[in-house]
């Protein structure tokens, strides 16, 4: 038997099926991307994210290779050299994230924590991060404000929104936020040389030379400073 089929009632409530559309591609996206990164990883890295990031020029370039030489290729994945390398890091800070709270992050969510190299900090900021539906430059901020000691908790069911309290003087720093950010101060001294090399051939103006030589010297005589004050005080 034939019988008319009833049309369907216009709507203008289109939340329902965004809704589906959004949990698909935040699913299924980060799921291809975190594979990708997986894959980038054991390839090219040995799986190992310290090789990843290593700043050792004289590393294999194999990865920028790839990437470069397939750039076409990769386009037609919705794949560049940028995203590969976000791909790496989600992977990365997927794999030390509490399962219950990085399956309610998107993939860009995910990249910003790789940043967060103290694994305890970044499943805390994760998890304030789903409690608090923080957007990408939520998250980036809070991020920042770790990186300098300054997120803070008010209690259980607010963390990290507490403001930072005041400045401390010289007397009432604590040893171990000195060596902290001593710590710190070390991991971008590596950076910076890692970023030299990649322009200590080119030729610097008389004053840019110099100007580097006092930064230099200013540098040894605070690192030398601090050694003296660490051996008097053994």
């Amino acid at each position: 038997m034939i019988t008319d089929l009833q049309p369907i009632a216009a709507t203008t409530d289109y939340s329902p099926i965004l809704d589906q559309l959004a949990a698909l591609s935040r699913n299924l996206l980060l799921a291809f991307r975190l594979e990708v990164g997986k894959l980038m990883l054991s390839e090219y890295f040995g799986g190992s994210a310290h090789a990843y990031r290593d700043h050792d020029p004289a590393k294999p370039s194999s990865f920028n290779d790839f990437a470069r030489t397939c750039q076409a290729e990769l386009e037609g994945f919705g794949l560049s050299a940028t995203v590969l390398r976000q791909c790496i890091l989600a992977r990365v800070a997927w794999d030390g994230l509490p399962p219950g709270v990085r399956d309610q992050l998107k993939f860009s969510q995910v990249v910003q924590l790789a940043r967060v190299d103290e694994p305890n900090m970044r499943a805390r900021l994760a998890f304030d991060a789903t409690q608090q539906q923080w957007n990408v430059a939520q998250l980036r901020d809070a991020i920042a404000r770790a990186g300098d000691h300054r997120y803070y908790d008010t209690d259980p069911t607010t963390p990290g929104t507490q403001p930072p309290p005041a400045e401390l003087d010289e007397a009432s720093y604590q040893p171990g936020r000195l060596v902290t950010q001593l710590v710190k101060a070390g991991k971008e001294l590596q950076d910076w040389e890692a970023a030299w090399s990649t322009v200590a051939g080119k030729k610097l103006r008389g004053a840019q030379r110099q100007r580097l030589h006092d930064a230099l010297a200013t540098l040894k005589a605070q690192v030398a400073r601090l050694e003296a004050q660490l051996g008097a005080a053994e």
